[in-house]
């Protein structure tokens, strides 16, 4: 085939999907990958780094301890993905944590801790409407009122569902508590996974719309580095880094290698 012949300047671009690697429910042509989805297309860098370690023998007949030849070790291959654009799912493997959409519903009796004026606080959960705080005077609570008695966080709002008290009503009498409703939320309990894994596919193209797709089965990732979340206008960058595992189920079919597939469509 002339392609492998054929000299090509690799510029690449093109999207990243990724999925879960399933033996019983995917297929070996999709490399068992399932439940694939696009990540974010404002990525800066995907690597792969392979890495071969051996043994030296080196020979005794000449006096100098030359290396006569080597025995084979273990081989691994390092992946990383800088991502300037994320999904929740993105953000949830980053901190080792399940993606959790809480659906919308209201919440009665909410106990506050003990505050005084000028204390903040805030709701158990964000995007909250119809607020109401009521002390626990008995027969008649008093009821507080926003911009008297409590005010939204500055540059924060309802959607962040923070507060900072005002003032008291005269006399009034602790818990202080809050009725209202919430509207559907994303939740990430952090560090509650101990494994992230997910296969990786890359559709690769270049300037000259020479193309290679990467198939990696399976990936344990992890966040490299830090994530700023407290940015001076410049996008933060998030990346993923992972060592690619044996995805041995493929390992009958000659196309595959133990940690991926590359096809090169020049």
């Amino acid at each position: 085939m002339s392609g492998i012949s054929e000299k090509v300047i690799w510029s690449g671009s093109g999207p990243v999907l990724m999925g879960d690697y399933d033996p019983e429910n995917g297929t070996p042509e999709m490399g068992y990958l399932t439940n694939l989805v696009r990540v974010g297309c404002a990525n800066r860098t995907l690597t792969m780094t392979p890495n071969s370690e051996s043994t030296p023998v080196f020979e005794s007949d000449s006096g100098q301890r030359l290396e006569a030849d080597e025995i084979p070790g273990s081989r691994t291959l390092a992946v990383a993905l800088t991502m300037e654009q994320f999904s929740a799912r993105e953000l949830g493997m980053a901190y080792f944590g399940e993606t959790i959409v809480v659906p919308a519903g209201t919440v009665t009796g909410e106990r506050l801790p003990q505050l005084a004026p000028g204390g903040y606080f805030f709701l158990a959960h964000p995007r909250a409407s119809s607020v109401v705080l009521e002390d626990s005077t008995a027969g008649t609570p008093k009821t507080y009122v926003l911009g008297t008695h409590y005010r939204l966080v500055a540059d924060a709002g309802a959607e962040h569902a923070a507060y900072q008290l005002i003032a008291h009503p005269a006399d009034h009498a602790e818990p202080v508590r809050v009725d209202y409703a919430y509207d559907e939320s994303i939740t990430i309990p952090a560090m509650t996974v101990p494994v992230i894994e997910k296969g990786l596919i890359f559709l690769g193209k270049n300037h000259h719309n020479k193309r290679a797709r990467i198939i990696i089965p399976r990936v344990s990732w992890r966040l490299g580095g830090d994530f700023n979340w407290l940015t001076t206008g410049e996008a933060a960058q998030k990346q993923f880094q992972g060592s690619a595992k044996l995805a041995s189920e493929l390992g009958s079919d000659p196309l595959w290698g133990p940690y991926a597939r590359i096809d090169w469509l020049p």
